[in-house]
């Protein structure tokens, strides 16, 4: 799948492409291969914190979509499908290694909700996460620094609150499409953004600390 980019259908909306990707059109799914490829990868490092790995679960990822395309119900949730077949891959690797204690889940009812303490502070932290094409040298690595701080911090929560900011913060998956790929209520999605917050929060002190005083002059 690898290779120069030959589609050309950047406009496309997800849902004709599945349509003509259902139907055995190739370069509709190479489309969607490429529109997706980087956000797969990204949620497979960050859940199993390893370049081979997350590789390896992305390009069975979209092998997997290709073979059962036409399981998709609804060529609109295309996006969910494809982070619920790369979250699949990504627990099954950790099986594999015999980390399965690592991964445990837990659904906590949503009146048993943590309070959302930092919750403006992390999310703005995470947004000022960009690109550096547009930066000066200086804010180069002003950014690559913040960059390694958070990528830092989130490889420290537990899995189950790695994932959830991973598909939110840096994916853009809406709480309701988090819940759909984790197969978990909303209430539990609400909870461990919570949770992720406060420890992000205490991780990130000195880095958020920064921001507030950015904000605030």
């Amino acid at each position: 799948m690898r290779g120069e980019r030959t589609v050309t259908r950047d406009e496309l909306p997800d849902s004709l492409l599945v349509a003509k990707a259902k139907k055995g059109d190739w370069s509709a799914f190479e489309q969607l291969f490429w529109r997706y490829h980087e956000k797969v990868y990204t949620f497979a490092w960050h859940f199993l914190q390893s370049r081979e790995l997350a590789e390896d679960v992305t390009q069975d990822t979209f092998i997997k979509a290709w073979e059962s395309l036409h399981s998709l119900k609804s060529n609109d949730a295309f996006q969910a499908w494809l982070h619920q077949i790369a979250r699949r891959l990504c627990l099954d690797t950790l099986r594999k290694r015999a980390w399965e204690t690592s991964v445990s889940e837990f659904n906590v009812p949503a009146d048993q909700q943590i309070s959302e303490d930092g919750e403006g502070e992390v999310e703005l932290f995470l947004a000022g996460v960009e690109s550096t094409d547009s930066l000066d040298p200086e804010e180069v690595v002003i950014e690559n620094e913040r960059k390694r701080a958070v990528h830092e911090a989130i490889a420290q929560l537990s899995p189950p609150l790695r994932e959830v900011v991973v598909l939110h913060y840096l994916e853009g998956l809406s709480v309701d499409e988090v819940a759909k790929v984790l197969s978990v209520p909303i209430g539990t999605v609400l909870s461990r953004l919570a949770r992720a917050r406060k420890a992000l929060r205490r991780t990130l002190a000195h880095y958020l600390d920064e921001v507030e005083e950015g904000v605030s002059r």
